[in-house]
């Protein structure tokens, strides 16, 4: 680990908190505006949608390619070069005048966006050790998780107080002073660290690490509490404003709470299981998500509050799996660490894409869909995580 120069530690976490954010923030924050931009652009909902799906699509290809090139190159250069990607085309999709420019410009601004997400993970091993580091890792994926719930209410604000393209420029504004802090920090990969060969083997160390039965056993394991928690965030408004008739203030402020209780049920699981490092934290957010299904299941239907409660256990297994897992994953490959990155980040979007096409299917009832999933989620996982644990070539420190 190279020493930074000119950043103190507290600057790099700020740095690794608002690459984080960022992502959400990019995909959430225009989402209360759709309708008016649809009559704005003279098109139609299908059409729109298409920025959401081409900004994850091209977000998840970033990731793949980008984390093994910033082994090779460095985490500098890749990160200052999404960075300014990032701010480019955000200003320019808040402009555009035509839905094809937009689409374009959403296109180009999940490709940057992919690879702010794998860097801000691959420097968490980078620049702390393994005690700083596991609090780093839990904030980062906490304020990931949290960000998909809170960005919706905050761009509902700027759309009021400004305008919808607001919810666009803003997410730019803020990463500029990602900018400012790249270009005073020193890289992080030392150059005796750094890979080398040429690029199709840096990737084809990727496939290796992905032939690896136990890494992706558990990384599967550990990813499918993504499934239940976004098909939850995809039909929780037709659940709780449609379905209960809650206004929409009131449904905002239960997303609210259940970032809060999410947040403080994996500290209480992390306190319990000794740092979450060990099986028993895979156990207990199995349970968790098969608790959650039981409820939707069988009472969800009953009251808001019940259903509320029925999917804050999902939501407090979906925190709390994420930095356990990274925190494991991560200490598996020496000098891979942007690949790991890659691949971890790669499966969490790719399983949570999958989470909102299954919460959005013609379920009986969405309640039943949540339920649904939840109960496969924790199925998925167990016979995952026995999988992991059983494998031949066991993972260190599971």
């Amino acid at each position: 680990m190279n020493p930074q120069k000119y950043l103190p530690a507290w600057a790099i976490v700020l740095l690794i908190v608002i690459l984080t954010t960022i992502p959400p923030f990019s995909t959430d924050m225009y989402l209360p505006a759709l309708p008016e931009m649809v009559a704005y652009f003279g098109t139609t909902d299908a059409i729109l949608n298409m920025t959401l799906y081409g900004f994850m699509f091209f977000q998840a290809v970033a990731m793949l390619a980008l984390g093994p090139i910033s082994d090779k190159y460095g985490r500098k250069p890749v990160l200052a070069v999404s960075i300014i990607i990032y701010i480019i085309s955000s200003f320019f999709a808040a402009a555009a005048p035509t839905i094809e420019l937009f689409i374009l410009a959403r296109m180009i601004q999940g490709a940057a966006s992919g690879g702010m997400m794998v860097i801000s993970i691959a420097l968490i091993k980078d620049c702390f050790e393994e005690k700083v580091r596991n609090t780093v890792l839990t904030l980062s994926v906490v304020l990931g998780v949290i960000g998909p719930v809170a960005s919706p209410v905050l761009g509902a604000y700027l759309i009021e107080a400004v305008n919808w393209q607001s919810t666009l420029a803003f997410p730019g504004v803020l990463t500029i002073l990602c900018l400012i802090i790249t270009l005073l920090f020193t890289e992080s990969l030392p150059a005796e660290e750094k890979l080398s060969g040429s690029i199709p083997s840096v990737f084809k160390r990727m496939i290796g690490i992905c032939k690896h039965k136990s890494f992706m056993a558990f990384l599967l394991s550990m990813g499918m509490f993504s499934l239940p928690f976004m098909a939850y965030l995809a039909v929780s408004s037709y659940i709780f404003v449609e379905g209960f008739g809650l206004a929409g203030t009131t449904y905002s402020y239960l997303l609210a709470t259940n970032a809060v209780l999410g947040t403080v049920g994996m500290l209480i699981l992390q306190r319990l299981t000794k740092g979450g490092s060990n099986k028993s934290m895979g156990v207990v957010v199995i349970i968790l998500s098969l608790v959650s299904s039981l409820i939707m299941l069988s009472v969800g239907y009953l009251n808001p509050a019940v259903c509320f409660i029925g999917m804050t256990f999902c939501v407090v297994a979906a925190f709390a799996a994420r930095p356990y897992a990274l925190a494991i994953l991560m200490n598996q490959f020496d000098g891979d660490t942007g690949s790991v990155s890659s691949v971890f980040n790669f499966t969490l979007v790719f399983i949570g894409c999958l989470g909102m096409a299954a919460g959005t299917l013609p379920w009986p009832t969405y309640i039943i869909g949540l339920g649904i999933c939840s109960l496969f989620a924790g199925v998925a996982a167990a016979v995952l995580m026995f999988a992991a644990v059983k494998a031949k070539v066991p993972l260190k420190g599971l």
